[in-house]
């Protein structure tokens, strides 16, 4: 396996292709998959990727988030939730919406807390982050999710930097439109 086949964000979107292909059953096991123990079909894909064999504990955490992302149903009407067009900062804010941001879906305090936490709970607030983004459907970059829990040093200024451009686009836009009304 080359290099770049086995780089953190193309094996990040190769498994949200391959869990939207799981049965409801599989995803189910590894939404609940204890992280220190994994579960088959995380050991499957342990075997298929020498990044997850080489810190199982940290794709065991990406793993599980991809599964609460992946909606359940019909293996053949199901997507990829990676689109690497959706900047995970920027759906952290819209909660997958187009259009304008009414109110951010994780407010900018909860998103200073998960950025500023460190180590097991970053993970958690990273995590709780996740279910709230998976009661919307959403799509996202997967790979950044992936960079959030491999080195999250590393994500924290990308994803406030699209949560805040997001965020800052709507009020924009809200100010054109006024200034168009007067």
């Amino acid at each position: 396996m080359s290099q770049a086949e086995n780089d953190v964000g193309h094996v990040a979107i190769e498994i949200a292709k391959f869990l939207a292909k799981a049965e409801p059953g599989e995803l189910a096991e590894l939404r609940r998959m204890e992280i220190k123990l994994g579960a088959r079909l995380f050991w499957r894909l342990s075997a298929q990727y020498d990044r997850i064999a080489n810190r199982p504990e940290k794709w065991a955490v990406i793993v599980r988030m991809l599964a609460l992302l992946t909606p359940t149903g019909s293996r053949e009407s199901k997507e990829s939730v990676h689109d690497g067009k959706r900047a995970l900062g920027a759906v952290l804010c819209d909660g997958g919406q187009t259009g304008p941001v009414e109110r951010p879906l994780l407010s900018e305090s909860r998103l200073a807390r998960l950025l500023a936490a460190r180590s097991k709970i970053r993970l958690e607030a990273l995590e709780r982050a996740v279910k709230m983004l998976a009661r919307n459907q959403v799509k996202l970059n997967t790979a950044e999710l992936a960079w959030a829990v491999i080195a999250p040093e590393r994500a924290t200024a990308q994803i406030a930097k699209a949560y805040y451009k997001r965020l800052d686009s709507t009020a924009k836009d809200e100010a054109i439109e006024e200034s168009k009304d007067e």
